[in-house]
């Protein structure tokens, strides 16, 4: 079934995978190309984390007081590559990709109010979407939308992944793989949400693949549901 079909009906295809196999890239250029919204949740969870840890906010109990006052702004509708993420009217779309925050994300992405609070908005996100979505992060498939039409794992191996986190922070890939290490322990032991591999999605390994034939085999996948 071709996925750019007329008479194709809103899909919703749930993308999951650690940090560095090209599940973020991929998965929003092939998006793009299949003319499909983008729900980046990971951003979502680098926007929480930079707004709780500016407001020296750390313990549970003062989570929920706090969790109103944060407003996320952001338009999956447009062209993934110019969506601009807001807190509170805030342009913080690049400072969510620095690496000090990527080595907080995990402490608050464990915490269950915070989990709870923006799951509910993510669904939300994807009832309200006006047409097929992908949405992408480490819990999709198996607990923000486990019913999918599609579920996508993407992976690498450990070294390809750092090799390519440390290019993209411009950082050295020793300290990287270490600290992609510690990272993909916290994601895959947590209790609440780890990352796993959902029983009935398409593995797509891109360790050998470059970016244009990851995003292929992508769309190749979709377009055989």
């Amino acid at each position: 079934m071709n996925a750019s079909s007329s008479t194709r009906q809103k899909m919703v295809i749930a993308v999951d995978g650690p940090s560095g196999s090209g599940k973020s890239s991929v998965s929003r250029e092939a998006a793009k190309r299949l003319g499909f919204n983008f729900l980046d949740t990971g951003a979502m969870y680098r926007m929480m984390t930079l707004f709780l840890s500016k407001n020296n906010i750390q313990a549970e109990t003062e989570i929920n007081d706090i969790l109103d006052r944060c407003e996320f702004n952001f338009d999956i509708s447009i062209n993934p590559d110019e969506i601009r993420f807001q807190i509170n009217g805030e342009d913080v779309s690049k400072t969510i990709r620095l690496e000090e925050i990527s080595n907080k994300v995990s402490y608050y992405a464990a915490i269950q109010e915070i989990r709870n609070h923006l799951v509910k908005l993510q669904r939300k996100l994807i009832d309200n979407s006006s047409k097929s979505i992908v949405i992408e992060g480490r819990d999709i498939g198996s607990v923000v939308v486990p019913n999918a039409d599609l579920k996508i794992f993407i992976t690498a191996t450990e070294e390809i992944r750092a090799q390519r986190r440390a290019k993209e922070l411009n950082s050295v890939v020793e300290k990287v793989l270490n600290d992609q290490k510690i990272r993909d322990e916290k994601d895959s032991n947590r209790k609440i949400s780890p990352l796993l591999k959902p029983q009935d999605c398409i593995e797509l390994d891109t360790s050998k693949l470059s970016f244009e034939d990851s995003v292929r085999k992508f769309i190749e996948i979709v377009e055989n549901v």
